[in-house]
């Protein structure tokens, strides 16, 4: 880790350590430091994979997800394809 994303984590422990995950989440959101263009890409992916894994296939459920998100086909796809590492493994 660099030394800003040290410091970015002892931040949000300082001020927001008491709190639950998806509070804590909600206030990186709201203080404006979540980068939300690759959390839409990282939903995204998991919507597909939990559709995966209840056995649909993939373009199936590259098509629910469309509907799910009310977005594009090609926004889908680009967001399985084109982002390749978004450090979320």
């Amino acid at each position: 880790m660099t030394v800003y994303e040290k410091a970015f984590v002892r931040t949000i422990e300082t001020r927001y350590g008491a709190l639950a995950p998806g509070e804590i989440a909600r206030k990186m959101i709201e203080m404006g430091v979540v980068d939300m263009t690759l959390c839409k890409v990282l939903c995204i992916r998991e919507f597909i994979a939990d559709r995966l894994k209840e056995g649909v296939k993939k373009i199936d459920a590259m098509w629910l997800a469309t509907e799910h998100f009310a977005c594009s086909y090609e926004y889908v796809r680009k967001c399985v394809y084109y982002y390749t590492d978004i450090g979320a493994e």
